[in-house]
């Protein structure tokens, strides 16, 4: 039976804590940004869709180096959609060259992964949107063209489909983000809903969520937001905790947080925040 959970924001009995970010730094060189990520070692790294460049920054926003321009050479790109920085290695998802770039640190190529050569579909994707790399080093893209997750190891086999049409209740419809907890269960927005997989790709839960959500992250908290606000999550039990506000005059395209500090990313900026009790 399908299993669906309701956050219903303005309904909820329970009290929800509300907390504003106060701004602490802002790097405003940006024209139409789409992801960014943050490496171990605080490099930060920014995808430009308009100019199709992926940007390398420190954290005062000197620009360390920049790599792109269109096209589908190497270090070329077509629209790149997502960026996802993982053990010294940076991977963009290279949209409608239907492949995903991988980088060293200093973003230098290194090799590429798509499956243009493959004619089985269960293995075929087509313009990822959003790249993961689990904890034993598999490749979990977003099939944007099929409406799907899939899953392949650190050599490129297959692995596994998740939430395709053949997975019934937990089929996806409109997949636009997702991201990994730390025991590998998979949190997909779709549509107003957030589905849930556990590291399997079975079916765990559905949520519907009173907002228009853009994206989703977890790094020690797992975070969903709007527009012009985040929100926690509870794990263990899908509640909603409480609700970050940000005194933003743009949309928020992604959230991540790293330490202690929220980083908002919008079309023009990525800034950091802090938190103050109200």
């Amino acid at each position: 039976m399908r299993l669906i959970l309701f956050l219903l924001i303005t309904l909820l009995n329970i009290p929800i804590l509300c907390q504003t970010l106060v701004l602490e730094n802002e790097i405003s060189i940006f024209s139409n940004a789409t992801s960014f990520s943050i490496d171990p070692l605080k490099n930060i790294y920014v995808a430009e869709g308009d100019n199709n460049e992926i940007i390398k920054l420190d954290t005062t926003g000197v620009i360390l180096k920049k790599i792109g321009g269109f096209g589908w050479g190497s270090s070329s790109f077509d629209f790149p959609a997502d960026i996802f920085a993982f053990s010294l290695k940076i991977y963009a998802a290279d949209k409608n060259n239907d492949r995903i770039q991988i980088f060293d640190k200093d973003l230098n190529y290194l090799s590429e992964f798509s499956t243009k050569s493959k004619k089985e579909e269960d293995y075929f994707f087509r313009r990822p949107a959003c790249i993961a790399i689990s904890n034993q080093g598999d490749f979990i893209i977003l099939d944007s063209d099929n409406n799907r997750i899939l899953k392949f190891d650190m050599s490129g086999n297959f692995n596994m489909q998740i939430g395709g049409f053949d997975a019934g209740d937990y089929s996806l419809i409109s997949p636009n983000y997702f991201c990994l907890d730390s025991q590998g269960n998979l949190y997909v927005i779709d549509g107003d809903k957030l589905v849930i997989f556990d590291p399997f790709g079975a079916g765990k839960a559905i949520l519907s969520i009173p907002i228009i959500p853009n994206h989703i992250s977890f790094t020690g908290e797992l975070l969903i937001n709007d527009s012009f606000n985040i929100y926690k999550i509870n794990i263990q039990d899908y509640s909603l905790s409480e609700v970050l506000v940000i005194p933003v005059s743009e949309s928020i395209i992604e959230i991540e947080k790293i330490d202690n500090s929220y980083y908002v990313l919008t079309n023009k900026s990525l800034a950091k925040y802090k938190m103050i009790n109200e």
